[in-house]
């Protein structure tokens, strides 16, 4: 498993998913981690959630 990530913030995201790879994170784990809003990183919560529901049509601020 790995993650790849180009993007002018990818820097900013990339340590989220390490961490989430070396902890053997399952998707619910990484739904209930506590994600600094708003930040680039959140988008990993987002990529989770993206498993669940559809995340375009929630409001931020309910994620």
């Amino acid at each position: 498993m790995g993650v790849h990530m180009i993007a002018p913030n990818a820097a900013e995201v990339i340590h989220e998913a390490a961490i989430a790879i070396k902890a053997k994170m399952l998707i619910d784990d990484i739904i209930d981690t506590i994600h600094v809003f708003p930040t680039m990183a959140e988008a990993i919560k987002y990529a989770a959630m993206a498993f669940y529901r559809n995340v375009s049509k929630m409001s931020c601020c309910l994620l």
